[in-house]
């Protein structure tokens, strides 16, 4: 969607609101399917990754993909009825395969749920 929202942190097309949750910060807001965010990572080794993301929703039905250098490595992965926007809940997909150096990640929000978004993001980790 166009603009930032809130005017938080840039002033891009990313809607953005203070996280509530561990580690404050920014968190995505107002997340809709066919929207995506794209981060450089340059991992040390490669292997076998799990990678996390910390979501929330007031319904259920939103999905998102994780793409590594163009290639879906999750499928979809659902987003839980949280109970609320800032009641976060961490969902993860284990035995990712990656190599090692350089890596373009996108995070590709799939389906929006009952409420008519995806949900809210407040990060993702490779581990």
């Amino acid at each position: 969607t166009a603009g930032n929202s809130t005017g938080l942190f840039r002033s891009d097309d990313v809607d953005l609101q203070t996280a509530v949750d561990t580690g404050s910060g920014y968190k995505l807001k107002d997340a809709v399917a066919g929207e995506w965010l794209k981060y450089t990572v340059n991992l040390q080794s490669g292997g076998t990754y799990t990678i996390s993301a910390r979501v929330a929703s007031e319904g259920t039905g939103g999905t998102f993909h994780i793409e590594v250098n163009g290639v879906d490595k999750t499928g979809p992965i659902a987003i839980p009825n949280t109970g609320g926007w800032q009641m976060w809940h961490t969902v993860t997909k284990s035995g990712v395969a990656l190599s090692a150096g350089e890596q373009i990640i996108r995070l590709v929000l799939d389906t929006n749920g009952t409420t008519g978004l995806t949900g809210n993001f407040n990060w993702i980790a490779v581990q």
